[in-house]
């Protein structure tokens, strides 16, 4: 038995002007956005449209904590936030805390208390191809002091649009679009391989690494845009696809590789995908094969050491180049067990194996 569903519905336009204008129902609203968001692009919105953009990578509780101060005297009918990962996750949230009328963060990630009405209507249009933020109805806040990340899940916390415009995508530095699509690839094969995977996740899934194994080594200075179309293409099914079955384990490794070593969120859950499909392709082995047929006869292995050695001819790709050590590994190993991810993993992980997976990528 199984269902497939998705509370979040998705448009798509060429033209940011004519995609989000039609989607702004009347009063008062708010734009939420990355520091340095065009003048032109925010200027699509309606005047006095109210603008937040103190939104940090890897949000703390106390930054999204200020997001929400910031609006609840404003009231908005409508958020529309642009922007990466952190930046959806922060607009989530606050429309989270209008909606229940919970003007606590710390309160929020505690317990959700019942809606008291729809709250305003949230839009998300992602300016990277990978987040898939804009699908789920998680939020991640990153608990530095207390090397914690932190996840709030609630149907609530779905945005009601996705607005996908490609050329938001365009300004994102090579670094951040390398990591963001290394993100989206680690969901799609997260969602294969996962325990909570169904016939329409896999479709989704598989679109999406194809659609990344065909498009990342063309991320070269100037991207093409028909390459940036596609991979935000990939990483909207990608989207799809780990909406309806969460991350697994290499999403779980990769938290205390970000807290404590800094490494960017996409990198740290990419390092360990080669060994992940190692472990887990064994036990799916007619996934395995369709999948190697959606890669136009290339060995998933061999696609994954492909785009391994590109990503590590344009970024630091191993622990060591982040300052671990051969004695971090047992912490490192230790932290790497994050209920609701690792758990969801198709074959079981004990700790001998996670330090095994960490030994082999610390260069």
């Amino acid at each position: 038995m199984w269902r497939y569903a998705s509370p979040v519905a998705i448009h798509w336009g060429d033209e940011w002007p004519e995609l989000l204008r039609p989607l702004l129902p009347p009063g008062p609203g708010l734009l939420i956005h990355y520091p340095g968001f065009p003048a032109a692009d925010a200027a699509v919105l309606p005047a006095g449209t109210a603008a937040y953009d103190r939104v940090e990578a890897n949000p703390t509780p106390e930054q999204v904590q200020r997001a929400i101060d910031a609006a609840l005297p404003l009231r908005p009918r409508w958020i529309v936030a642009v922007g990466g990962g952190s930046v959806l996750d922060t607009a989530k949230l606050v429309r989270l805390a209008l909606a229940c009328r919970c003007p606590s963060v710390e309160a929020l990630l505690r317990a959700v208390p019942e809606p008291a009405g729809g709250g305003p209507l949230l839009i998300a249009a992602p300016t990277t191809h990978g987040t898939g933020a804009e699908l789920t109805m998680w939020s991640t806040v990153w608990d530095v002091g207390g090397r914690r990340k932190l996840s709030l899940a609630h149907p609530a916390n779905a945005p009601d649009i996705a607005a996908y415009c490609p050329p938001l995508t365009y300004g994102l530095p090579l670094p951040a679009s390398l990591a963001a699509t290394l993100d989206a690839l680690a969901h799609a094969l997260e969602a294969l391989w996962n325990r909570g995977a169904n016939p329409v996740s896999d479709e989704m899934a598989m679109a999406a690494v194809a659609g990344i194994a065909a498009g990342l080594e063309r991320l070269d200075d100037p991207v093409p845009p028909p390459v940036r179309a596609g991979l935000l293409r990939a990483s909207m099914f990608a989207g799809l696809a780990f909406a309806a079955t969460r991350t697994a384990a290499a999403h779980s490794i990769s938290y205390p590789l970000t807290l404590r070593l800094g490494i960017p969120h996409g990198i740290a859950c990419a390092m360990t995908l080669p060994a992940l499909w190692r472990v887990n392709a064994p036990r799916m082995a007619a996934k395995a094969e369709r999948l190697r047929q959606r890669l136009d006869g290339e060995d998933p292995a061999a696609m994954l050491e492909r785009l391994r050695r590109f990503a590590a001819a344009r970024v630091p790709f191993t622990l060591s180049a982040y300052g671990a050590r051969p004695q971090d590994i047992g912490e490192l190993a230790q932290a790497s067990f994050t209920k609701g991810r690792m758990d969801n993993n198709l074959v079981d992980l004990d700790e001998a194996a996670v330090r095994a997976i960490l030994a082999e990528i610390l260069g």
